[in-house]
């Protein structure tokens, strides 16, 4: 079976947030996964966190101590899980191992599930206040759009990522192979680990897609990875 190297978005992302780094990386197998889709898939009927969300994958993917995960925000976060389930290889890309890092203004999922409810999460006056205070020029018509998305959701799809961002897991025992962060990032705080740091903001992996694909090119080639040419 060759290696496989697995794409996860973010919160309220796809995986075309992966279109710009992807083309400058080793050719491989990779394999873009929409948490939308899985969802949709996996209906889980009780409550969600990333482990869970990790195993799901792990199965649904048959993923292994083999492959490889590059996984943004969310992603990576969800990957860091698949990672402590099968010790597959995971590049994180602006996202953490520690829910403390993530900078919104509320953690606590009651209160972000009452919000869901009354439809402020998905309100035009919120979209109109975050996109107000977003301070970078370079990714604002990307937030925008993805703003716009979250409009667009299923409150369901809302409240499972909301589950897989906020909800306690147990503690990890791994770390990332890499961890890749733009230190002016207002959505996510850098690592106290040893990171690369890059340029611009959450968004770095399509603004300056080479500069994060760099260090990316290092592992995936450092990697015993069969399927690469």
């Amino acid at each position: 079976m060759p290696d496989r190297i697995f794409l996860i978005h973010g919160y309220v992302e796809d995986p075309t947030i992966f279109d710009k780094l992807v083309p400058l990386l080793p050719p491989a197998d990779y394999v873009p996964v929409n948490l939308a889709d899985e969802f949709l898939r996996w209906q889980p009927i009780n409550s969600v966190d990333a482990r869970q969300v990790a195993q799901y994958l792990t199965n649904q993917y048959k993923i292994t101590a083999e492959d490889t995960v590059i996984g943004h925000s969310m992603g990576g976060w969800i990957g860091i899980h698949i990672k402590q389930l099968t010790g597959a290889a995971v590049v994180q890309i602006s996202t953490w191992t520690d829910q403390e890092k993530i900078k919104f203004p509320t953690h606590n999922l009651s209160v972000l599930r009452f919000f869901l409810k009354t439809g402020l999460t998905q309100s035009r006056f919120l979209t109109s206040f975050f996109l107000k205070q977003y301070p970078f020029d370079e990714s604002t018509e990307l937030y925008a759009h993805l703003l716009d998305n979250a409009n667009k959701m299923s409150r369901l799809y809302i409240w499972q990522q909301l589950q897989t961002l906020f909800a306690k897991v147990s503690p990890l025992t791994v770390q990332p192979d890499l961890r890749i962060h733009a230190r002016a990032d207002n959505i996510v705080a850098p690592p106290d680990e040893t990171f690369v740091e890059v340029p611009g903001d959450h968004f770095s992996l399509v603004f300056h897609a080479e500069l994060v694909a760099e260090p990316i090119r290092t592992i995936i080639g450092n990697r015993p990875i069969t399927d690469i040419w």
